[in-house]
């Protein structure tokens, strides 16, 4: 089994080695000793980044055959399985490698137009998974409910929906001469919105469910989804505070690296928390039969 190799420490090893990596390429530049070592940077962040993915998309199709006979969890991790496939295309599509041999191409109406054709299947994904998996879980019954605090944060998080729609000139494919890239994050951005609240209602089952590696899967698949949500709204306002022409401070755009780049490791370790369960289960019940078979023996 994957599992059984793709531990939760693997994967937040991988997540450190990542960031000290990315952080370590661009320390020197940060600091005004050496020029942008944008290619290194790209090719570090690009890699890790497909990896990360490449990682939920096996451990979650593994999870997904383990439900043969529970048609919606199998569903649901089908989906989050899906997420994770077409989030690594997002990943190439966004590359500043391809600058290499179009030097503007991650300013280019194009590279939006691409990056969100791959974000709305994504989330589109995401979001059917986290209702696929709340629905089988309502099926069982086992007594899950949201509390009234649950429905004001949906509440907020559907107003700021409305906020960016509204202040729209602060997102990156506003002034896009592609009418389809601008509805294009309009839809994502609503499909996000929608996932951010439906992974309240996980969140909620996790906290009944009280502890285990269920419910740290849980509440890593609503951090994986709120923190893109969160990422976004900070983008935008900072877009918007910026005057034409003006760039971020490099401390600000550090950050926002290093958050989005643990995005796709939170996703992965959601996965490998729940993939986890299995292992301990499969070890508890060799434990058993080798108890078993020595009482036989003696």
């Amino acid at each position: 089994m994957i599992a059984a190799r793709i531990t939760p420490k693997i994967v937040w090893f991988g997540l450190a080695l990542n960031l000290c990596a990315w952080f370590a390429a661009h320390m020197p530049f940060g600091a005004g000793l050496t020029a942008h070592l944008w290619v290194i940077e790209s090719a570090i962040k690009t890699g890790f980044l497909c990896f990360a993915y490449a990682l939920a998309l096996a451990l979650n199709l593994e999870i997904a055959a383990e439900y043969r006979q529970t048609r919606w969890l199998r569903v649901a991790w089908l989906a989050l399985a899906g997420n994770a496939g077409v989030s690594m295309i997002r990943i190439v599509v966004e590359s500043s490698l391809f600058k290499s041999v179009w030097p503007d191409y991650t300013h280019s109406p194009l590279w939006g137009l691409l990056q969100h054709l791959a974000i709305v299947p994504a989330n589109a994904f995401l979001l059917f998974g986290l209702l696929a998996m709340w629905w089988a879980y309502h099926q069982v019954g086992l007594g899950f409910s949201l509390e009234k605090r649950d429905y004001a944060a949906i509440a907020g998080i559907l107003l700021l929906l409305v906020s960016l729609i509204v202040f729209r000139e602060g997102l990156s494919q506003a002034l896009s001469p592609y009418a389809l890239s601008r509805w294009l994050q309009l839809i994502g951005l609503a499909l996000l919105s929608l996932s951010a609240a439906a992974s309240l209602a996980t969140h909620r089952m996790a906290m009944q469910m009280g502890g285990g590696k269920l419910a740290i899967a849980l509440r890593l698949l609503t951090l994986y989804t709120l923190l893109r949500g969160v990422l976004v709204l900070v983008q935008a306002g900072q877009n918007m505070s910026l005057t034409e022409g003006q760039q971020a401070s490099d401390s600000y755009s550090v950050f926002m690296n290093l958050c989005w780049q643990s995005v796709p490791w939170i996703a992965a370790l959601a996965a490998a928390y729940r993939a986890e369960m299995t292992i301990h289960a499969a070890r508890g019940l060799e434990q058993q039969r080798a108890a078993k078979a020595t009482l036989v023996s003696v």
